[in-house]
């Protein structure tokens, strides 16, 4: 029961660093905070089973995350006011061919990394985007000027 009760409080500490961490995908991330993903994953893991490094103990913690998984899961779906607080919202990186400069220093987005995202999408130049959003999920939607 012990780790149950440390896996739930262990999964809801996890949920807030992720959450203040921002929304940065796997690909960009640097070695560092790679690093950083793997010692958050280790402390995790010692304090998810209390130390109790026996198979059931790790099972249980296992067990415990991945219900309220499903549970975060189900009450996004339920109760879609709550989506915004559990998931996070997109948030508006470039609109009608303007950064938004204040928007870039809040996730901690460089004009290069926008640059880069949006060759990537076959878009040569910032000032032909109407919209670019940053997905909750660290990703980049854009949304180009059409042609006249």
């Amino acid at each position: 029961m012990l780790t149950v009760v440390y896996a739930f409080g262990v999964f809801w500490l996890l949920w807030a660093v992720l959450r203040v961490m921002g929304k940065r995908e796997l690909y960009e991330m640097s070695p560092f905070d790679l690093a950083i993903l793997f010692v958050i994953g280790d402390l995790i893991a010692e304090a998810g089973i209390a130390e109790d490094t026996s198979f059931a103990g790790a099972a249980t913690a296992v067990a415990t995350f991945a219900l309220l998984t499903i549970a975060l899961s189900w009450v996004s779906f339920r109760f879609p006011n709550l989506e915004k607080i559990l998931d996070g919202s997109p948030t508006v990186i470039v609109r009608d061919g303007t950064p938004d400069k204040e928007a870039m220093r809040r996730e901690r987005i460089t004009i290069y990394d926008l640059n880069e995202a949006a060759r990537g999408n076959g878009i040569r130049d910032i000032g032909d985007i109407e919209l670019a959003l940053l997905e909750p999920d660290g990703s980049f939607s854009f949304f180009a000027r059409e042609s006249e």
